[in-house]
C-alpha cells in the first residue's frame, strides 16, 4: 500500500502546490493579461477546466449549491486521507493554524478582523445563532421582508409565537419599481418597537438586490440591530461590511465561494457581540472568549473542511473578488437579455442595483414541475423551482463556471421547452 501523502508544518505553500495536478494551470491563471476581461470568454474557459463538471451538463444552480474547483477537492482529499490514516489529537493540531489562515482570509475578504467572524456549519445555522441567542421581550418587533431565507424569517415566526413578540413581514414587489421604493418600505415599517431588522442582501427568491447600506443606516440612527443574510452575495460579490455597517452577517461557503459543504460564516459587529448568547455549550467552548468565536459550534468537527475553505478563498483569491463580481453580472445580464426575447415573464430586476447572480422567470405554465423536468431530460440543464406560490417559477444562476456559449445553450432549451 502506498503511503499516505502527509501535510505537516514545515510543507510551505510553494511545495504543497507543486504536487497538485492544478499548479501549472493555477500559473496561467495568474499570468493571463485579460483576466479581469468579463467578456474575455478563452479566459473562462480555462477557469471552467478547474471544475470536475461533467461534459454536457449545464449547471445553473450557483443560488443552492456550487462545485469545488480541482484545486479545492484536491486539498480536501488530501486532508481527509491524512485525517483518518492518523485521527491522533498530535497529528490534528495542525487544524488550528489553518482554521486561523482561512478566518483571516474570510475577515479581510469582508473588510473585518478575524475575531469578528465565527465559523458555523451554514447561513441557515449563522441566522439561527441571532435567532434563539438575541433577547427580545413581548410587544418587541422584529422587521424582515418577506423574500427573506426562511431561516431569517420562518425561524422568527416560530420563536415569536413561544414567546410573544412580533414579527412584521414586509410583502416585496418583483421586480422591485427602485431602490428608494424598497428604502421606504423598511423606514415605513419602522416603530419605537422595533428591535431587529433582517434583510437579505441578494434574494435566493427572484435574485433582488437590497439596498442593504440604506437600509442599515435607518436601524443604525435608531439603535436597532440590523442583520443581513448575504448567502447570495458572498463571494460573488465585493461585499465591504465596514462600508455597509450592519451589525451582523451570515454566508455559506458551498454557494458562490464554490468551497465545501457545512462551513457557515457569521460575522458579528464587536460592540453587538456581548448581546448573542451562544446557542450550542460543549467541549471546546469557553466563557473566556469575548470576540465572535464564543458563537461557534465545537464538539467533533469535519476538520479537513477547513483546509477546503482555505483553498476555497485562494482559489477566489487567485481569480480576484472584483473579476468574479464582474462576470457574474455580465452573465445574469446576458441571460436576461436573451430571455427577454422569450415568452416568459421577467421576476428579477434588469437594473444592475437591483439585482447580481440569480435570474427569475415565469412562463405562463402552471405545472412549472413540467418544463423543469424537461430542461434536465432532453439538456441537462440543471436549475431551481418553485412549484407553487407568489415565488412560481425557475430560477437559473450562472457563475465562473459558465461560459457565454452554456448560456446559450440554456436559452435555446428554455425556448423550446417555452414555445
Amino acid at each position: 500500500m502506498a503511503p499516505v501523502q502527509r501535510y505537516n508544518s514545515h510543507m510551505d505553500r510553494r511545495h504543497f502546490i507543486g504536487i497538485s495536478s492544478w499548479a501549472a494551470t493555477a500559473g496561467i491563471l495568474r499570468a493571463e493579461p485579460s483576466a479581469g476581461d468579463a467578456t474575455n470568454e478563452a479566459y473562462w474557459s480555462l477557469v471552467k477546466r478547474q471544475f470536475p463538471l461533467e461534459d454536457g451538463l449545464l449547471y445553473f444552480n450557483a443560488a443552492n449549491v456550487c462545485p469545488a474547483s480541482r484545486a479545492v477537492l484536491d486539498k480536501l482529499a488530501m486532508f481527509e486521507r491524512d485525517f483518518q490514516a492518523d485521527p491522533a489529537f498530535q497529528n490534528r493540531e495542525k487544524y488550528g493554524p489553518i482554521r486561523t489562515s482561512a478566518r483571516a482570509k474570510t475577515a479581510k475578504l469582508l473588510n473585518v478582523k478575524p475575531e469578528e467572524i465565527a465559523f458555523t456549519r451554514n447561513t441557515s445555522e449563522s441566522n439561527c445563532t441571532l435567532v434563539n441567542g438575541l433577547d427580545f421581550k413581548p410587544g418587541d418587533e422584529i422587521l424582515l421582508a418577506d423574500h427573506n431565507h426562511p431561516s431569517n424569517l420562518t425561524a422568527w415566526q416560530i420563536r415569536a409565537k413561544r414567546e410573544g413578540f412580533i414579527v412584521k413581514a414586509l410583502p416585496t414587489a418583483s421586480p422591485a419599481p427602485n431602490r428608494d421604493a424598497l428604502i421606504g418600505m423598511f423606514e415605513k415599517g419602522i416603530t419605537p418597537k422595533t428591535r431587529f431588522i433582517g434583510v437579505t442582501h441578494v434574494t435566493n427568491v427572484h435574485g433582488l438586490r437590497f439596498p442593504v447600506k440604506e437600509i442599515c443606516e435607518l436601524g443604525r440612527r435608531r439603535n436597532i440591530w440590523t442583520h443581513v443574510d448575504g448567502a447570495q452575495s458572498f463571494a460573488s460579490m465585493n461585499v465591504d461590511l465596514q462600508d455597509i455597517g450592519c451589525d451582523s452577517y451570515s454566508a455559506s461557503t458551498h454557494k458562490w465561494l464554490m468551497g465545501p459543504l457545512e462551513a457557515g460564516i457569521l460575522y458579528v459587529r464587536p460592540e453587538r457581540i456581548e448581546q448573542v448568547w451562544p446557542g450550542i455549550v460543549t467541549a471546546g467552548w469557553s466563557d473566556n472568549v469575548k470576540d465572535a468565536r464564543k458563537l461557534e459550534v465545537y464538539g467533533q468537527q469535519d476538520d479537513p473542511r477547513f483546509a477546503g475553505l482555505d483553498a476555497a478563498l485562494d482559489f477566489t483569491n487567485l481569480i480576484g473578488i472584483q473579476n468574479i463580481e464582474t462576470r457574474v453580472r455580465y452573465l445574469a445580464t446576458y441571460m436576461k437579455e436573451q430571455m427577454k426575447q422569450l415568452p416568459v415573464e421577467m421576476r428579477t430586476n434588469m437594473e444592475p442595483e437591483l439585482s447580481h447572480g440569480i435570474v427569475k422567470i415565469t412562463t405562463g405554465e402552471a405545472n412549472i414541475k413540467k418544463q423543469y423536468d424537461a430542461l434536465w431530460s432532453r439538456n441537462r440543464v440543471a436549475i431551481a423551482s418553485t412549484a407553487h406560490g407568489e415565488q412560481h417559477g425557475l430560477r437559473f444562476s450562472a457563475h465562473i463556471y459558465n461560459t457565454k456559449d452554456d448560456v446559450d445553450a440554456a436559452v435555446r432549451a428554455l425556448k423550446a421547452v417555452v414555445a
